[in-house]
């Protein structure tokens, strides 16, 4: 803990307060929200990993705040993840099923609640929720933002170094530089000229690691060959045509070389990110309002990066649906608490309306947190749900079946299926039953899927009972592609009686 921290304290003991509880702020905190694209929790220094230099990342966790350890991306693609963390809704309620379904601009949202509570909003970098066609770029001031007042966004581009954002016309703003650098300036002008007397709330959405695989060259240097790989990492020349790069499937017939490659730009980019949340922090502390701001850095999914022989998202292993989850707020927060709590996407809005003392609006599904982050005793949820409703998504007006080779991919690049994580054990199923099943104390690479060695009897009940109770909860009846993709309109992405999919 900081010696900062400490003194705080040690001043509120003297005062007649509990240590490390916040007395009562005058006004209602700051917010700085990022999240980075496709980063897996288990690529940061804090999280165990000797090959990534995170130093920020890291000290932010063992000083500045808390990590959850345990947070997981419900539905683990783009789109869906943006709208049931902005909603705390799940997927089937909020409608965004798949990448490029749009989401419903009545809908409740973080944007809205705190613009409608005095905030000054504003939102940066990839949005995904405006639909089809996913690559207009320009996304009008009105409905389709949800709330947020300033705008430096695009609907959907991972181009790093030819990027462009637009702000209230349909003109591009050419990105000089490194995209997220840029983006981190834009945040950084944003704070600066936040009015004192009103609260902020920015959300920043980071490119990277996301495809492609790049980073500045500056960042790029860091890093040499061979790299230390997960331990189940089993690719072939086969599993290289998983990847969304044409540069890198040219090359399938060096796996290993290529994997390393890849994982090598994935931290390069990643420490780049690292590097522009310390100007963040630092512009807080410069500015003297750490102390008033609630900061959140997380993911909307990870990145298998060869591990099990897969790539990219969607998949229900560790490595595809744990992020990271760091947060601070020094009036409530202890720092350097680390916890082992479930959070599930849809639990992040009301777990930051409780945080920041504003009421929830109704609707919301996701369960608030917030007393775990100051330290209190609460039964935290038993387990967390992950999804893929239907292996499809859409782009440029037709759909793509992403289990039959779909969008370039291999057949099998992701299945449906429903699933749960547990404190101990991942469990998923999909429509032909049983998948997998894992150990996640014993066998925390998940190399040893129970349902193959020791058949459905090694199915514990509690993981049964869990799924069940999920699927009931969420009215999920766990239909074909075809029950889903009936119902979204591929000209504009929105889902046309949103009732259609759950169940009665």
């Amino acid at each position: 803990m900081s010696a900062t921290l400490r003194r705080r304290d040690l001043l509120r003991a003297a005062a007649g307060l509990p240590a490390g509880l916040a007395a009562a702020p005058v006004s209602r905190p700051n917010l700085l929200f990022v999240f980075a694209d496709q980063m897996r929790q288990m690529s940061m220094g804090c999280a165990g990993c000797a090959e990534v230099q995170t130093r920020h990342f890291d000290r932010f966790a063992a000083e500045r705040g808390a990590m959850l350890t345990d947070a997981v991306s419900t539905l683990p693609v783009c789109a869906p993840y943006r709208a049931a963390m902005l909603t705390g809704r799940y997927p089937l309620s909020n409608t965004v099923i798949v990448n490029n379904a749009r989401l419903p601009d009545e809908m409740p949202s973080l944007g809205k609640v705190l613009r409608e509570n005095g905030y000054r909003t504003g939102y940066i970098g990839k949005w995904h929720l405006s639909g089809e066609p996913a690559n207009r770029g320009f996304v009008p001031p009105g409905p389709m933002r949800h709330g947020f007042d300033y705008w430096a966004a695009h609907n959907c581009s991972h181009a790093y170094r030819r990027a462009v954002y637009y702000r209230d016309d349909p003109n591009p703003v050419p990105v000089e530089g490194w995209e997220p650098d840029v983006q981190t300036g834009l945040a950084i002008d944003f704070i600066r000229s936040a009015p004192r007397n009103q609260p902020f709330a920015m959300v920043m959405s980071w490119g990277p690691p996301h495809t492609p695989f790049e980073a500045p060259e500056e960042f790029l240097a860091r890093y040499r060959k061979p790299l230390k790989l997960r331990p189940n990492v089993g690719i072939t020349s086969d599993s290289l045509l998983r990847i969304d790069d044409s540069r890198f499937r040219k090359r399938a017939a060096n796996p290993q070389e290529v994997l390393e490659e890849i994982t090598l730009r994935y931290y390069a980019a990643i420490s780049n990110l690292d590097h522009n949340f310390g100007r963040l922090l630092g512009c807080l502390d410069e500015l003297g309002i750490a102390e008033d701001t609630v900061v959140v850095f997380t993911s909307d999914h990870g990145d298998m990066l060869g591990s099990h022989g897969q790539f990219h998202k969607g998949q229900p292993w560790e490595e595809s649906v744990r992020v990271p989850f760091l947060i601070a707020y020094p009036r409530e927060i202890r720092g350097g608490t680390r916890s082992d709590v479930l959070l599930g996407t849809p639990d992040i809005l009301p777990t930051l309306l409780g945080l920041m003392g504003i009421r929830k609006p109704g609707g919301i599904q996701g369960e608030d947190l917030s007393p775990v982050l100051r330290g209190r005793s609460m039964r935290g949820p038993r387990s967390a749900l992950l999804t893929i409703p239907c292996a499809l998504t859409t782009w440029g007006g037709r759909w793509n079946r992403l289990a039959d080779g779909g969008y370039g991919f291999p057949p099998g690049f992701m299945r449906p299926y429903r699933a749960v994580r547990t404190r101990t054990h991942t469990y998923a199923r999909d429509r032909k039953g049983s998948w997998m099943l894992y150990d996640n104390v014993k066998d925390p690479y998940q190399r040893n899927n129970l349902i193959e060695t020791r058949g459905p009897g090694a199915i514990p009940s509690e993981c049964q009972k869990e799924l069940a109770d999920w699927l009931d909860r969420t009215r999920d009846s766990f239909g074909s592609d075809e029950d889903y993709q009936r119902w979204i309109d591929l000209r504009t992405g929105i889902v046309r009686e949103p009732q259609r999919l759950v169940r009665g």
